[in-house]
């Protein structure tokens, strides 16, 4: 087991933000939080990277709560993860937008799928009213070597185009960074531990407070980069640049998003997921 050396670490975060240019001078960077040690960790660094460099930027946190079930002690550690990177929280409520989660979970399809469609079509919309130059992720190095291999056994090549530390945005999508693209899950739990950064240490998928089945499958996958970690020199990093060059030459021949028939937002259908599922959910309240 390597030992974890918090500097390293950070140098590794601090020379994504600057080779991929994530943080510029005028920028309004809302960061997508949810109490876990991903989404704090991005935020904390990204604050401190501002305040080290001096760069003229807003940062704000965001929270999408997905429903009243959600517990408070959640929110409470957000709250506390603003506090310390001394930047404003806002929190919204699907419930605002007319979703209504504890009914969308009964919905005979993928549930990650819905709760996947419902946070990327809010994080991108609301932030953008809110007059966002980019959105700041916690997604990890981890993260994206699963994504990659489950789009490409999935078929889902236009998907992998996306996966790279700084996604430009197109039209009404804003632009996407993510800071902590070249490390993994496990560093940031271990650098919030560090440095003594709150974080909920527990499943907070919402489909464990509704009782819902979760596929346990996806842990695997994780696993399975850790064990490969063991013999293989530098996985994560020669992994990631490869699946970069690779979505660098998709970019090329990606079509720009169209706009929603019903309600405007990027999308690459006529009509988006999120409004799909929407109508899916009319039928659970108004069953024939």
């Amino acid at each position: 087991m390597i030992e974890f050396n918090l500097e390293s670490y950070k140098k590794i975060v601090f020379k994504t933000i600057k080779k991929y240019n994530l943080i510029e001078e005028g920028d309004n960077i809302f960061v997508g939080v949810s109490g876990g040690k991903d989404s704090g960790s991005a935020c904390y660094l990204v604050s401190n990277y501002i305040k080290q460099n001096r760069i003229n930027c807003k940062l704000v946190a965001f929270y999408i709560k997905l429903g009243n079930f959600i517990p408070e002690r959640i929110v409470d550690v957000i709250k506390k993860q603003a506090d310390i990177c001394q930047i404003e929280l806002k929190i919204y409520n699907v419930n605002d937008f007319g979703i209504f989660y504890e009914k969308i979970a009964k919905l005979n399809r993928p549930i990650c799928s819905s709760c996947g469609t419902i946070k990327r079509y809010l994080m991108n919309k609301i932030i953008r009213q809110e007059g966002a130059t980019k959105l700041c992720t916690g997604h990890h190095g981890d993260d994206f070597i699963v994504f990659f291999m489950k789009n490409l056994i999935g078929k889902n090549i236009e998907w992998i185009s996306k996966f790279t530390p700084l996604v430009k945005g197109e039209k009404k999508q804003i632009s996407r960074i993510r800071p902590l693209f070249f490390v993994g899950g496990d560093d940031n739990k271990n650098f919030c531990d560090k440095v003594g950064f709150p974080y909920i240490n527990e499943d907070i998928c919402p489909h464990k407070f509704l009782k819902q089945k979760i596929d346990r499958r996806r842990e695997k996958w994780y696993q399975t980069i850790k064990e490969i970690s063991k013999w293989q020199p530098n996985f994560r990093e020669y992994f990631l640049e490869g699946v970069i060059e690779i979505a660098k030459n998709l970019y090329k021949n990606l079509s720009l998003p169209l706009e929603c028939e019903i309600c405007g937002e990027p999308t690459n259908k006529k009509i988006c997921s999120y409004c799909r599922l929407l109508k899916l959910q009319e039928k659970i309240e108004n069953p024939i």
